[in-house]
């Protein structure tokens, strides 16, 4: 984490299973969840991200992969390792969405807003903490 005063981070760090792939964002106002079958084919469960925002990529450029779906989105990935770190709609966007499961240090207090393509969502499960369905 990168602190603004000694106790409120105003950028979270992230980074790939292997290390090389290294990364700060914003820490957001929110999480999301999304349900849509590309999201859960790609990650084995419906992913918890952070919707577009500005990645400050620190290290592992050149080990950074983007694999383009079905819909046209890209998922971004550590060739090295294959940790799946980040997703954009846009191809070639400079705002990318970053995958929860790849930070450090999340504080406690940043809250589930919504799931997106819930009516995608297998029926066997439910994220009681979300408010609001997108």
């Amino acid at each position: 984490m990168i602190f603004g005063t000694k106790t409120t981070p105003v950028r979270l760090s992230g980074r790939c299973l292997c290390g090389c792939i290294t990364f700060t964002i914003p820490v957001p106002r929110k999480f999301d969840v999304c349900h849509c079958d590309d999201c859960r084919r790609w990650h084995g469960t419906s992913p918890v991200g952070i919707d577009g925002t500005d990645v400050e990529l620190l290290s592992g450029a050149d080990q950074l992969r983007w694999y383009q779906g079905p819909t046209g989105a890209e998922r971004g990935f550590c060739e090295r390792c294959g940790s799946g770190l980040f997703y954009r709609y846009y191809p070639g966007s400079n705002r990318w969405s970053a995958y929860i499961g790849a930070l450090v240090d999340i504080p406690p207090d940043i809250p589930l807003g919504g799931q997106h393509f819930s009516n995608e969502k297998p029926s066997n499960y439910a994220i009681c903490a979300v408010k609001k369905f997108l």
